[in-house]
C-alpha cells in the first residue's frame, strides 16, 4: 500500500428510500450488530493500515461528525461539504472531493455498503490502477452493473441488461497511479448542470472506453447494498453475522 493512500467515503446522501429509519440518523450510521455501516467500513480500512479518510457529508452531517469524533478520534478525518445533497448524486459528491484533495491514490466507498473486511484486502493484493469488487451473480434492475470483455470492464451502470453483465459493483474500490489523473479529470468534466443524478459511475462507463477497469471477483464474501428496508434487514440478518472473527 502506498504511503499516501487514503479513503473517500461518500455519505452526503439523503436515503429517502430507508424512511422512517434515515428520519432521525444518516443511512451510514444505521446499526449493525454492534456497530454501524460506517463503523464496519472504517473497521475495514484501519484493519489493512489506512490513517486518513475523507467523508462527503451533506444530511445530518453533524451526527457522522460526533460519531466519528468519539469512535474514530485516533483517525485523521477530512470533511467535505455537499450543500447540495438534496438534488445532487455521487458525481457531483465526488467532484467536490476531488477538488478539495490533491491527487493520490484512494479507496473508494459509498457508504451504505456492508461489507466483509477481506473484501478490502483483495482490492489491497491487486497492483492495477482501478479496482472495482464485483459481486458475479444475476442482477437486479436497480443494481449497478458491469460488463467484461477479456477481464477488462467495457461497460458500467445501471441500464445494462442483467442478462449480458457479469455482476454487481458493490460500491467499493481502489484506484492508483495514472488512472487517478484520468478519473479526475473525467469527474470534473462531467460533473456539470444537466448531470447532477447521475451517479459517479457514469464518470467510469465514460472512461472504460480508454483506460483500463479491472474487476476483482469477490462472490461468496458478505456484502450489501443498503438501499430498501429489506437490504437492511438482510445485511442484519446475515451479513454482519459473518464479520466475526
Amino acid at each position: 500500500m502506498s504511503l499516501s493512500t487514503t479513503a473517500i467515503i461518500l455519505a452526503a446522501g439523503l436515503s429517502s428510500r430507508l424512511r422512517p429509519l434515515t428520519d432521525d440518523a444518516p443511512k451510514c450510521l444505521l446499526p449493525m450488530g454492534d456497530r454501524t455501516i460506517l463503523d464496519w467500513q472504517l473497521y475495514a480500512l484501519t484493519a489493512i493500515g489506512i490513517k486518513e479518510v475523507a467523508l462527503v457529508v451533506g444530511y445530518k452531517q453533524e451526527i457522522i461528525r460526533a460519531h466519528v469524533q468519539e469512535k474514530w478520534s485516533h483517525l485523521r478525518v477530512t470533511y467535505i461539504e455537499n450543500k447540495e445533497y438534496a438534488t445532487t448524486n455521487t458525481l457531483f459528491s465526488l467532484a467536490k472531493a476531488f477538488a478539495a484533495l490533491p491527487a493520490q491514490d484512494f479507496y473508494y466507498l459509498n457508504a451504505d455498503v456492508v461489507f466483509h473486511k477481506e473484501i478490502i484486502k483483495r482490492l489491497e493484493e491487486h497492483k492495477e490502477e482501478a479496482l472495482l469488487a464485483i459481486d458475479c451473480k444475476q442482477c437486479r434492475e436497480e443494481e449497478v452493473k458491469v460488463r467484461v470483455n477479456q477481464n477488462q470492464i467495457v461497460e458500467i451502470g445501471k441500464e445494462i441488461n442483467p442478462e449480458i453483465c457479469l455482476g454487481e459493483f458493490i460500491g467499493v474500490a481502489k484506484f492508483s497511479g495514472a488512472f487517478v489523473h484520468s478519473f479526475r479529470s473525467a469527474v470534473k468534466r462531467l460533473a456539470i448542470s444537466g448531470n447532477e443524478r447521475k451517479f459517479f459511475e457514469y464518470a467510469l462507463d465514460d472512461l472504460a472506453k480508454t483506460e483500463t477497469l479491472t474487476p476483482v471477483d469477490i462472490t461468496g464474501l458478505p456484502c450489501v447494498e443498503v438501499d430498501f428496508k429489506e437490504d437492511y434487514e438482510y445485511a442484519v440478518s446475515y451479513v454482519v453475522k459473518h464479520f466475526q472473527e
